[in-house]
């Protein structure tokens, strides 16, 4: 029988774990509610927030990833493969990893959700990496979209076993147009 104590876990309503800021990550407001460390490295959890007509990240999958979605505000669009799913307030969306997906909020509505990681894969701490890398290009005067831009955040999907479609954005935007 396994004699370790395991300690509970509590963010409160309107805070993030450890009392930390909410980040930046691609244009979106996220805070991480349970962070990896929390949990003995077995769950972690964010709430990310949508304005009306947002997109979210560029399609991308995750191979050792699955997310578990919980729309808390409004309608989020969620694109899983070639199909596009519109979950509304209160619904769930399962995303098992190697699955192309990505979401978006294609309303005129804030919307919001909490993103669930079940597993190993510290998915929090890589939304708190990708959030440092857009600020530190943002402050080097660094274009985003420039090759060696597009590099570095290739490198940081890299270490999380997960591809992202960079160039798939521009024709997902002018598909799902009338997006920011």
């Amino acid at each position: 029988m396994n004699t370790q104590q395991f300690k509970t876990a509590y963010t409160p309503a309107g805070e993030n774990a450890y009392n930390n800021p909410y980040l930046n990550v691609l244009g979106m407001k996220v805070g991480v509610k349970i962070a990896h460390a929390q949990t003995y490295g077995q769950f972690s959890c964010v709430e990310t927030h949508l304005a009306p007509r947002q997109m979210g990240p560029p399609p991308h999958v995750h191979y050792q990833l699955d997310e578990i979605m919980r729309v808390i505000e409004g309608t989020v669009s969620v694109l899983e493969g070639n199909k596009v799913v519109e979950i509304a307030t209160g619904g769930y969306h399962f995303r098992p990893r190697g699955i192309v997906h990505t979401f978006w909020n294609a309303h005129d509505e804030p919307a919001a959700f909490i993103d669930m990681y079940p597993g190993t894969q510290d998915f929090a701490h890589y939304l708190e990496e990708l959030s440092q890398l857009g600020t530190d290009l943002h402050n080097e005067g660094a274009n985003p979209f420039a090759p060696e831009s597009i590099a570095r955040f290739k490198a940081l999907d890299a270490r999380y076993n997960h591809e992202v479609f960079y160039e798939q954005m521009p024709a997902h935007m002018a598909k799902y147009s009338s997006m920011q």
